[in-house]
């Protein structure tokens, strides 16, 4: 099987001699850590920019592709999917609705795709098929072998259809191969001298987790019983987070892709040397898509994407790098805050070469800014802000692949500090909150979330810092939240491994120690959780549910004291929705749709927290990369700051404080990163 394809090892060189280090940093050579392995590790998996390849819609028919397989045949691809009927704003499609799967041809995984007479459809009278779903094509023996599943009386059920030519179908006379509890999403690949068959399966009818299964045949046609080969760390969730595996060898090592993890449009990927015996603790990557399946062309290996919220297929290069996991992205992608002279100021990462811009509000009435200005980087994530006690802003940047944080601070007079190393390496850049001491404190996750380190600054305002605390918390998996109490006391939220909890930790007193352990604060998630605190002093909590299914919200019952129960918030969402204080104190709220067609805003109705319904936040002009960042100006106006799939920064503010909203601007011509926020990325 050939190589994945290489990516060079990240630009930097190590931090200065005496630079404090958080969790996760490799021992200096001599040392036992450094010593070689006799095993070498596992690379770190990834993916670079999806296009978009394929549209299976039919004239005046806007139709969607979900699981898919792609095949190469006589030098053409050909591609293979559930399809269905799009659905309208604030919709779900009807997956019992999916009947057919599509067909289509190319030269190239690039294109251009031709469309076929659909490859299969729904016959019910055959062993009670009630649906089509996740094909699955090989080529044995000079046949096509499509494994597929099907619901209907008896359970449900991994069904096989045979063709010679890959345009003409038929179904396996005697029926199913086997049925199970929720069997599908069947992935069939050559181990050993013999076929196995992973496929998206629970533990148990009622109250069980949700596993990948294996099955072992010698001639594609019985399979042995069923093996668990990966269990998710979460307890009877209602939705799946082990579908669609896939899994690839290289160098002795097999990398199973599962998901949706991360959101609706994310898959995570494991390591193992044994096929049958994946684990959390094997996690080896991320790539930002839906239904992933990998496939090579013999000389690049690809992955492909689609889901609900997408017209048709998707292919990026699939990225590897030997020496740590890509990054987590930053929760606001811009990020904005008031800096010392009190003007809202972006920040951004250019287009081109990552390198920090800057733009600053010049004056708030008229709402004119600067130009784009270079800031510094390259950076392998857009920076987080901290405003310090005078009210100087603070930047914290993550260099690529995480190599080391760091940091540059405000100047009273407005300048600019130069940039400073402030450790390393890290998993994403720091969050960062002010507690009553009037002290600035940061939190960093190690790469892929192996523990979570803290710093913070010798006193307020500060331009010297404390060392790490590596021994913080951890693991994690994802970045953490930080927010002041009313009473100062600072408080962190955190995303257990796999999203199968949240946790928080807070001070006992305003700069001082911290509760001993985590608490639970929640049950599964997925993806990053966001707090901020609104104008009755209360903290609000809000993360997305697995798969992206709903964004929910916790909001403390009394200022500094205890949480009320977890409450519905939006519909589909692609990560924790957006949160900002009104000048009167009442919180905002915007989400984003997986696959960032739809924005949609929601806010306090009155000052107790009752939340209006949901409405569309308009049309920004094209589908968004990622979940918008809110930041109020100097006249207490909340300005939007959207970018778009193409990297283009989209811009909506308040027309007075707490008022109505005015139309979507363009914020500049500069071209920043299409950054998912809260997800690894290359």
């Amino acid at each position: 099987m050939p190589a994945l394809p290489g990516t060079p090892a990240p630009p930097g060189t190590p931090a200065p001699p005496g630079t404090p280090a958080p969790p996760g940093t490799p021992a200096p050579p001599g040392t036992a850590g450094a010593a070689a392995a006799a095993d070498p590790p596992h690379r770190w998996i990834g993916a670079g920019p999806f296009t978009h390849v394929h549209d299976p819609s039919l004239p005046g028919r806007q139709r969607y592709l979900n699981d898919h397989t792609l095949i190469e045949a006589a030098g053409r691809w050909h591609l293979f999917g559930i399809v269905g009927d799009s659905a309208g704003p604030g919709e779900s499609p009807d997956s019992a609705a999916e009947i057919a799967f599509t067909h289509a041809c190319s030269p190239d995984p690039y294109g251009p795709w031709t469309p076929h007479a659909d490859a299969l459809t729904l016959d019910r009278s055959y062993f009670g098929e009630e649906h089509l779903w996740a094909p699955y094509v090989i080529e044995a023996d000079g046949a096509y072998l499509m494994f597929y599943a099907a619901g209907g009386r008896g359970g449900a059920a991994i069904n096989l259809a045979t063709s010679t030519d890959l345009f003409t179908w038929t179904r396996l006379p005697s029926g199913p191969l086997f049925r199970g509890i929720a069997a599908r999403d069947p992935m069939v690949l050559r181990i050993a001298g013999e076929w196995v068959m992973y496929y998206t399966e629970l533990s148990a009818p009622r109250g069980g987790r949700h596993i990948v299964a294996a099955r072992r045949s010698a001639d594609l046609l019985h399979w042995s019983a069923p093996e668990s080969v990966f269990t998710d760390a979460g307890t009877d969730a209602t939705l799946s987070v082990t579908e669609s595996p896939c899994v690839v060898e290289e160098d002795g090592w097999y990398h199973l892709f599962i998901g949706p993890r991360g959101g609706y449009e994310g898959t995570d990927v494991f390591a193992s040397r044994d096929p049958f015996r994946f684990g959390p603790d094997g996690y080896a990557g991320h790539v930002p898509g839906h239904a992933v399946e990998v496939f090579s062309d013999g000389r690049q290996w690809y992955a492909s994407a689609a889901g609900w919220f997408r017209q048709g297929l998707y292919v990026a290069p699939l990225r590897r790098q030997d020496d740590g996991p890509p990054p987590w992205q930053s929760m606001d992608n811009p990020v904005a805050g008031a800096d010392v002279l009190g003007r809202l100021t972006v920040f951004a990462l250019d287009a081109g070469d990552r390198s920090i811009l800057r733009r600053v509000q010049l004056d708030p009435d008229s709402d004119t800014w600067s130009a784009w200005e270079p800031f510094g980087g390259p950076a392998g994530a857009v920076p987080t802000l901290g405003r310090d006690a005078d009210g100087r802003l603070e930047v914290f940047s993550l260099a690529p692949g995480g190599a080391r944080l760091h940091h540059r601070a405000q100047r009273p007079d407005g300048g600019w500090y130069d940039w400073e190393e402030f450790g390393g390496p890290a998993g994403a850049a720091p969050a960062v909150a002010r507690g009553g001491d009037g002290r600035l404190e940061v939190f960093a996750p190690a790469p892929a979330g192996a523990g979570l380190a803290r710093r913070r600054q010798r006193s307020a305002a500060s331009l010297a810092w404390e060392e790490w605390d590596g021994g913080f918390g951890g693991p994690v998996g994802a970045p953490p939240a930080v927010a002041a109490n009313a009473d100062g006391r600072l408080e962190v939220f955190a995303l257990a491994p796999g999203g199968s909890a949240l946790h928080h930790r807070w001070q006992e007193a305003p700069g001082g120690a911290w509760a001993p352990a985590w608490q639970p604060f929640g049950t599964a998630a997925g993806g990053a959780p966001r707090v901020v605190r609104d104008g009755s002093g209360r903290l609000t909590v809000a993360a997305p549910a697995p798969s992206g299914l709903a964004a929910f919200h916790r909001r403390q019952t009394v200022p500094s004291g205890g949480w009320g129960e977890w409450q519905h918030l939006f519909g589909w969402s692609d990560a924790a929705p957006a949160l900002a204080p009104s000048a009167d104190g009442r919180l905002e709220a915007f989400a984003l749709s997986p696959g960032g067609a739809r924005l949609v805003h929601r806010w306090y109705a009155d000052p107790a927290g009752t939340w209006a319904a949901a409405r569309e936040f308009g049309e920004p002009g094209a589908p968004l990369a990622a979940t918008p960042a809110a930041a109020a100006d100097a006249t207490g106006r909340i300005h939007v700051f959207a970018v778009t799939a193409d990297g283009r920064i989209r811009t909506r503010v308040q027309e007075r404080p707490s008022g109505g909203w005015g139309p979507w601007n363009a914020f500049g011509e500069r071209l920043v990163a299409p950054l998912p926020a809260g997800t690894p990325a290359y």
